[in-house]
């Protein structure tokens, strides 16, 4: 992979990131807020808890804060993988904003 893929990949993962928020906003009518500045989306919850997802480009990762654990994720198959658990990233993505929504 090359810088101008790695961006590539991570602009997609970071709309999909987007597009999800706002489905399950809408869907659980819940207030949630995201911003995105660079390679930086900040997730805030009702709760004031915090998702951070961010990319890491040297190391052509994605990393993901949630309220209990951080996550790597590299791209294999096609898909964001995390190196320690072989979850994919919107499986834990998704979990961990169903537990930091409290839904």
């Amino acid at each position: 992979m090359n810088i101008a893929q790695f961006h590539t990949l991570t602009d997609q993962l970071f709309n999909q990131i987007e597009l999800y928020l706002d489905d399950y906003a809408d869907e659980h009518d819940i207030d949630l807020d995201y911003e995105t500045n660079g390679n930086v989306i900040t997730v805030s919850f009702p709760n004031h808890s915090k998702i951070i997802v961010n990319t890491q480009e040297p190391l052509f990762q994605v990393w993901l804060a949630t309220r209990k654990q951080g996550y790597h994720f590299d791209f294999i198959n096609d898909k964001w993988i995390c190196n320690r658990t072989d979850q994919s990233f919107s499986d834990i993505f998704a979990q961990a904003v169903q537990e930091q929504a409290e839904q």
